[in-house]
């Protein structure tokens, strides 16, 4: 009984070391690839904890290898946009400007109730009262209503509301996001135009977003 409680603790602490070297986002935002990791994790800890056979060295070692892959693969996620969107898939856009995506709902096997019932979670009774919905790559579904049907602000209740729709991720660190430049009808020609015009140089971007009426957001590298 107290081999048992010596390597319960011994796991433990070893899982929360390994847990906080993951990221504070494991908890509530995981990925599929940090999913399978963590059932692994689960997997490898209890093994030893109920055979005594197996070595709790042999464990650990497995946790710490395990813990290695999954930070190797986050840092080539943020190096490489082709191998995240391989093994993380890409948002989808449910809905958009009011309009709903069959297509997609298909694609990610999104039952229509499904989709009435998130949206009344989040707030919102009628499709016509939504502008966007996208399905992240976590499989949580982001909401954006029409300006009109948005909670009001001190900045909107004298005013009008514009209907700027969404800002999309055109450029990640110097890199630009081709996906996102299709919905919004734009050529990375014109792009590149549009950053001469500033005189602004691609590797000098860290984030571009572009919303529905061609604003751009522009924040540069500090690194």
């Amino acid at each position: 009984m107290f081999t048992i409680f010596i390597r319960t603790i011994i796991l433990y602490f070893t899982l929360i070391v390994s847990m906080r070297f993951m990221g504070k986002r494991q908890i509530g935002e995981v990925q599929i690839s940090e999913f399978i990791i963590t059932i692994m994790l689960s997997e490898i800890a209890a093994t030893p904890i109920l055979d005594h056979s197996v070595p709790l060295l042999q464990a650990i070692a497995a946790i710490v290898l395990l813990l290695s892959v999954e930070l190797l693969i986050s840092y080539l996620l943020i190096k490489s946009s082709r191998l995240k969107r391989l093994i993380c898939g890409t948002p989808s856009i449910l809905i958009r400007r009011g309009e709903l995506i069959q297509k997609e709902l298909k694609k990610n096997r999104v039952d229509i109730a499904e989709l009435f019932s998130e949206l009344r979670q989040k707030g919102y009774s009628a499709l016509s009262e939504i502008n966007y919905a996208i399905l992240e790559e976590n499989g949580q579904l982001s909401v954006f209503p029409y300006a009109a049907n948005a909670p009001a602000t001190p900045e909107t209740l004298s005013l009008t509301p514009d209907e700027t729709g969404i800002d999309h991720l055109c450029v990640a660190d110097g890199k630009i996001l081709e996906d996102s430049l299709i919905l919004i009808n734009w050529t990375e020609e014109q792009l590149k135009k549009e950053l001469r015009r500033r005189n602004l140089r691609l590797s000098d971007i860290f984030i571009l977003t572009i919303n529905d009426k061609n604003d751009l957001h522009i924040i540069k590298k500090t690194l």
